[in-house]
């Protein structure tokens, strides 16, 4: 359970640095999904490889229906996160992104029937509050198309929880995959404006650089480590961890682009951080660890 946690708090707090990396870039944004789509898939299945040639892991780049199911989730994802962060402002995007943990734990109790622990309930609509606070000035109804957006995210992110959870299976390359067709997406349906990848943008560096920072770097590695928590914990204690991003990045927002947080971005971060600590030591103490996974979902292809 211990490695659980050191998984899903590495990968939660490598996530926060996602839309700072994406604001300093700041081209068009199905350029952004192309670019992003690319890099991220050339990363995890390089790594992939790496691991198949040169450590003896024989884990197929797809494993079954459940890697085939997270591929549409993250492509959808993909889309929708991008398009969100251009659509609508940060605070309206982490606030709702902060909803994963509760769709995680109702899609949870609806589809692989795990419990959820009373704590583990009042923790996440504490956590949910502390959001509320910290954005409740921040919503605007012309955003609605960016609002929608992350939401399909959001419930994205949650439906992939739980179908690792459900599996019990290392889908990290299918996020990669997830990356590439949301690219081909982007490059074939969309007139995804590939020059604006070559302005100058944040800090004077050519928006690729960022881009390249965020996809081969970060992301690819957050997104690894969140993958593999829920074969040691239960999907909602995993998803709780994308609540760093909702304190953390309005702070990297702060010193990167001056937008200074206000005292109900303190005071609502300030509850989500206890909210977490508190959720986590009982989690370590109360010893219940669980099964690698609830029941298989999906069978062997």
């Amino acid at each position: 359970m211990q490695y659980g946690f050191i998984l899903a708090t590495l990968g939660g707090f490598l996530f926060t640095f996602d839309l700072p990396l994406l604001r300093l870039a700041g081209a068009e944004k199905w350029a952004m999904v192309a670019a992003r789509g690319v890099l991220l898939f050339l990363s995890i299945s390089a790594s992939w490889l790496f691991l198949r040639l040169y450590r003896g892991n024989r884990s197929p780049f797809i494993a079954g229906k459940a890697g085939l199911a997270v591929v549409v989730t993250n492509t959808i994802a993909n889309i929708a996160f991008i398009g969100a962060s251009v659509e609508t402002d940060v605070a309206n995007l982490v606030f709702i992104l902060a909803l994963v943990p509760i769709l995680t734990a109702i899609f949870s109790r609806i589809f692989i029937g795990e419990p959820v622990h009373p704590f583990t309930w009042a923790a996440s609509i504490l956590a949910f509050i502390g959001v509320f606070i910290i954005i409740r000035d921040g919503l605007h109804s012309s955003k609605l198309l960016g609002d929608m957006l992350a939401l399909l995210c959001a419930c994205c992110t949650a439906a992939a929880f739980t179908i690792i959870r459900g599996s019990g299976k290392n889908v990290a390359t299918s996020l990669g995959l997830g990356s590439l067709v949301s690219a081909i997406v982007a490059l074939l349906f969309f007139d995804a404006q590939l020059n604006t990848l070559f302005n100058s943008a944040g800090f004077g560096a050519p928006a690729w650089v960022w881009l390249a920072l965020n996809g081969l770097v970060i992301i690819p590695l957050s997104s690894t480590l969140i993958a593999n928590g829920p074969r040691y914990l239960p999907s909602v204690d995993v998803s709780m961890f994308f609540l760093l991003e909702t304190v953390l990045t309005p702070l990297w927002i702060w010193m990167l682009f001056g937008e200074v947080p206000s005292t109900a971005v303190l005071w609502g971060g300030l509850i989500i951080v206890v909210t977490l600590v508190v959720h986590s030591v009982w989690r370590l103490r109360s010893g219940l660890a669980p099964q690698p996974a609830i029941r298989q979902v999906y069978a062997e292809d």
